[in-house]
């Protein structure tokens, strides 16, 4: 009796595992469509093919499930790979947050950094979850730049990152005018000699 209530956990995870997949990917589909503020609990549900209740099992509201579903949807496209110099993968970092944030999944973005905007709580998730891991990214290698020689000893990284994303981050919250990979080579390369030996 006890190996089949075991058996049956076991057998349960995978479909509730499932489950959350479909919840993330369904809201994900939503907020693309809809955006932050049109999109209900419900909705959410009915399109992953799971009661309301199942929704609160894992999230507190509706925009912890928005939120999350774009962390997930956002891994694989986020993720950074490539050798080089330090300088070169930064670069390549920087030229890379460009394309994504002129991309239909950084329009996504946007709508859920503006959906946010007055809840602490979610904000300091997306903090947590997304920007501060990036920054780190980001300071390892302006370390290992500065180490190697490429940036100047002095070189503040916190600056240093601020000055190269700051530009692009305000293009694509503005909509002013566009983002393109031009523009985010021309800041990266005037930028950079500022901190250069």
């Amino acid at each position: 009796m006890g190996e089949t209530k075991k058996g049956s956990r076991r057998a349960g995870r995978p479909r509730s595992e499932r489950a959350r997949r479909d919840i993330l990917e369904a809201a994900y589909k939503l907020l693309k469509a809809k955006g932050f503020h049109a999109v209900g609990s419900h909705e959410i549900a009915s399109a992953a093919g799971v009661s309301s209740a199942t929704l609160y099992r894992w999230w507190d509201s509706k925009e912890e499930i928005l939120l999350h579903a774009c962390f997930e949807h956002m891994k694989p496209v986020l993720a950074v790979s490539g050798s080089g110099s330090a300088l070169a993968r930064l670069r390549r970092y920087v030229l890379y947050v460009a394309e994504f944030l002129a991309s239909d999944d950084g329009a996504v973005m946007a709508r859920l950094v503006t959906g946010i905007h007055d809840d602490t709580k979610l904000q300091r998730m997306f903090l947590e979850r997304y920007v501060m891991p990036r920054r780190q990214m980001q300071r390892r290698f302006i370390r290992e730049a500065i180490a190697s020689g490429e940036l100047k000893r002095a070189t503040d990284p916190e600056l240093l990152i601020d000055a190269l994303n700051g530009p692009l981050f305000f293009r694509w919250l503005q909509g002013h005018a566009l983002l393109e990979r031009s523009f985010a080579e021309r800041i990266f390369d005037r930028v950079i000699l500022g901190f250069q030996r």
